[in-house]
Formats: C-alpha cells, sequence, structure tokens
C-alpha cells in the first residue's frame, strides 16, 4: 500500500495542472468563426416552427364568435369600472374647497 501511495504522488507532483496548447494548432482568429451549418438548421427549424404556431393560432381565432354572452368575468369587470368612476366623482367632489353661503 505505501508503494502504491508513493507512485500515485510522484505521479500527481510530476503532472502539471494546467495544460499548454500543443504547438502545431494555429491560434483561432474571431473573424473566421460562423455559426456553420448546424446554426443554419437551427434557425430554419424555428423559422418553420414559427409559421405553423402562426397559421394554427389564426385558425384556431377565426373559431371564435365574436357574438359571445356576457360571463362572470365580464359583469365583474363592469361592476369594478362603475364602482371606479364613482369613486372618481367622489373625489372630485372632496377636493373642491367648501362655498361658503
Amino acid at each position: 500500500m505505501g508503494l502504491v501511495s508513493h507512485l500515485l504522488g510522484v505521479l500527481l507532483l510530476t503532472e502539471s495542472p494546467v495544460p499548454s496548447p500543443l504547438p502545431e494548432d494555429p491560434p483561432i482568429d474571431p473573424s473566421r468563426v460562423t455559426p456553420g451549418i448546424l446554426g443554419l438548421v437551427s434557425f430554419l427549424f424555428l423559422v418553420v416552427a414559427v409559421t405553423l404556431l402562426y397559421r394554427s393560432m389564426r385558425k384556431q381565432m377565426a373559431k371564435v364568435d365574436p357574438n359571445l354572452p356576457e360571463g362572470p368575468a365580464d359583469k365583474e369587470r363592469a361592476e369594478d369600472a362603475r364602482l371606479t368612476e364613482e369613486a372618481r366623482k367622489r373625489g372630485r367632489e372632496d377636493d373642491q374647497p367648501p362655498t361658503q353661503a
């Protein structure tokens, strides 16, 4: 066991913690980096997917009847708007200075 740990220690100490680049590799020129064929295929896939989703949405929206009866949410919104307008009117009345008789 002592020999194995000694050999592991020697191997770990002789290894460089940061690998150096190989001298035969040319440096990467940032102006030459392009998305390549994978980027083109990804972009075309997204264009096709968005087009299909848009067509499907238009088809579904055409099915919606614009003359639907009012639902509970519509009645609540109308009541809320009425109460808000009443509160604004009362607020305007309270802002006016009292008239002296």
